[in-house]
């Protein structure tokens, strides 16, 4: 046993960390929000970063430190902590991030290939979740599998595409959209939710306490090399998200209204290499989608397989790809319309759990806990009925520090 991990292992963790987090979202939105902000690019960016990066880094630390998200939420109550840790790893999982994975990247392989169909999509994603399955079912291996090779190389495809947009776009003209004109800090940060990765932070750190304890780790020093793996992860993320918004902006010289992120990252390949441009991206796609799925049905697998012993983790991994495949098949923008109502009321409750987990200890009781989370329950679904996507912060911060401050002083 090791007090702690090597730079090199340190720099794998982290490798593994962005993997797990970086898939189809992660390449699409930041891309499309760069181009539709167009001259308020910092600021929806900066509201990006924060909800895409922060959070999910932020995700991890909390959930490690606790243990598990069922801890975390069961300082509330225990009923509400079951309902909500399977309400997450659902929603993170077989209903919407994993199938989008698939969506997603089969959209780019057709693309490249110039053939589209339901037969077509449904062989090309059950091949997919076949082999994202069999990696999955060896958590202890990810940090190996993702961390050191397909990551790496995710990393220097996207960076490619990076280099020739730059070199090759000198000047263009940037315009806000409308979406973007008015508030694009509240609006970047929005967008960020459909990354997933905050929500996907509280299931992906029981895999990567799994990969760092593998490594050999003594048991008190796991919380810190899993904070350290997180920032690791964290830091790859924004470098990343930096070089696709910059490609977005300057999307602008060679394409017009785009109808997705997916559509501008083409464009920028085909510009670039107009016989291969197409097959470049598709396999930027294709290696990030596979990467995430993987780590989701790892994590979802390890979870169901805890909460129903009867049930082996292998076959919730197969029964979990079978669902996630049913849903793929209806198609990426399907998807997408699906889970923003859903997060907009399980992100303010994800965000709040994670706040109260590291506030210092002696601030927090019983209802430090339950008053600042039922109010985020009430004010997320009010912002997802009336659209006001900001409503429930103002509610749940005063509700904190009146709870922590009656907490204080009964103590």
């Amino acid at each position: 046993m090791v007090h702690m991990l090597s730079i090199k292992r340190r720099v794998l963790m982290s490798f593994t960390v962005f993997a797990m987090f970086f898939g189809a979202g992660n390449l699409i939105f930041p891309v499309f929000l760069a181009y539709q902000a167009g001259d308020n690019v910092i600021p929806a960016f900066t509201g990006f970063a924060l909800s895409a990066t922060a959070l999910p880094v932020l995700a991890l630390i909390a959930v490690t430190k606790e243990g598990d998200l069922d801890s975390m939420a069961g300082r509330v109550h225990p009923v509400f902590s079951r309902i909500l840790t399977i309400a997450v790893y659902l929603a993170i999982g077989p209903c919407l991030a994993i199938p989008r994975t698939a969506s997603t990247s089969y959209e780019m392989a057709a693309l490249a290939a110039g053939r589209d169909s339901t037969l077509s999509a449904i062989i090309y994603s059950a091949v997919f979740f076949t082999l994202a399955g069999i990696v999955a079912l060896r958590p202890e291996k990810l940090s190996k599998r993702l961390g050191r090779f397909l990551s790496p190389l995710l990393v220097l495809l996207i960076a490619i595409l990076f280099a020739g947009t730059v070199m090759s776009v000198s000047q263009v003209q940037l315009t806000a959209s409308e979406v973007y004109d008015s508030s694009p800090l509240a609006e970047g940060f929005v967008e960020g939710y459909q990354t997933m990765d905050a929500i996907a932070g509280l299931v992906f750190g029981s895999i990567l306490a799994i990969n760092i304890t593998k490594a050999g780790v003594e048991e008190k020093a796991v919380r810190k090399e899993c904070a350290i793996a997180a920032a690791g992860g964290g830091i790859l993320l924004l470098i990343v998200y930096s070089a696709l918004a910059v490609t977005g902006t300057l999307s602008h010289a060679f394409i017009t209204s785009p109808a997705n992120g997916a559509d501008i990252l083409s464009a920028a390949a085909a510009s670039l290499w107009p016989q291969y441009g197409r097959y470049f991206i598709a396999a930027i796609f294709i290696l990030a989608c596979f990467n995430t799925c993987t780590g989701l049905l790892s994590s979802c697998g390890e979870y169901f397989s805890n909460l129903i012993p009867s049930v082996s983790r292998a076959k919730w991994i197969a029964l979990f790809s079978v669902i996630s495949l049913a849903i793929a098949v209806s198609g990426l923008d399907t998807i997408i319309s699906i889970s923003s109502p859903v997060l907009e009321i399980i992100y303010p409750i994800a965000v709040t759990l994670m706040v109260l987990t590291v506030i210092p200890q002696h601030l927090k009781g019983r209802m430090t806990y339950i008053i600042p989370v039922a109010t985020a329950l009430v004010f997320s679904v009010a912002a997802a009925i009336t659209g006001m996507s900001f409503l429930w912060i103002l509610p749940v911060l005063t509700a904190t520090v009146i709870a922590s401050a009656v907490h204080l002083a009964r103590s």
